[in-house]
């Protein structure tokens, strides 16, 4: 069964990533678009990860780390404790994602796209995450860098107008009339 895609206000909700290699800097890297109530923990902390100026903590995990956070990413290679630190999240109703076994994950990373307040996610539910890497590369080049101050101004068209038919008429008929821009 295919997972329910869903958008996740990450404010106020800290996120432990447990692991310091090219997965964890992956994540923590699109995390970023969206947070920085990021905490990486791991033994060695890699130079790209200290560069991004997030709070990192040198040392091997323990129980008790994921007291206070919302959200822990295991991307380690250690299958063992990635199943020691879901049952972990599982004692404290921690939302859990890891880097090997999908069954563990409450919830997984998709393909992203991100134009200022745009954000598209595309997953095939793992069936070949190179076809939701080149489908996201494909719109990135047809959606252009204009979105942004177009969804400015279709913010400001909502704060602005009182909610009703005339409003959802004039959002739609915009809307429109920019996608066919984009042919």
């Amino acid at each position: 069964m295919s997972n329910f895609p869903i958008s996740l206000n990450l404010e106020n909700r800290k996120i432990l990533v447990i692991g310091a290699g090219k997965i964890a800097t992956s994540k923590v890297k699109k995390l970023l678009d969206f947070t920085n109530d990021i905490v990486v923990l791991a033994p060695n902390i890699s130079e790209e990860l200290e560069k991004l100026h997030i709070k990192t903590l040198k040392k091997e995990y323990e129980k008790n780390d994921i007291e206070g956070f919302h959200i822990v990413i295991a991307c380690i290679d250690d299958i063992n404790l990635q199943k020691e630190i879901y049952k972990h999240t599982r004692e404290k109703n921690i939302l859990y994602n890891c880097a090997d076994i999908y069954e563990l994950c409450d919830f997984t990373f998709s393909s992203i796209i991100k134009k200022d307040d745009l954000v598209i996610t595309i997953s095939t539910s793992g069936s070949s995450p190179a076809f939701s890497k080149e489908l996201k590369m494909y719109l990135e080049k047809i959606i252009p860098n204009s979105v942004g101050s177009f969804l400015k101004n279709m913010k400001n068209l909502r704060e602005t107008m009182p909610k009703g038919e005339e409003r959802m008429e004039i959002s739609r008929k915009k809307s429109k009339e920019f996608i066919s821009s984009m042919k």
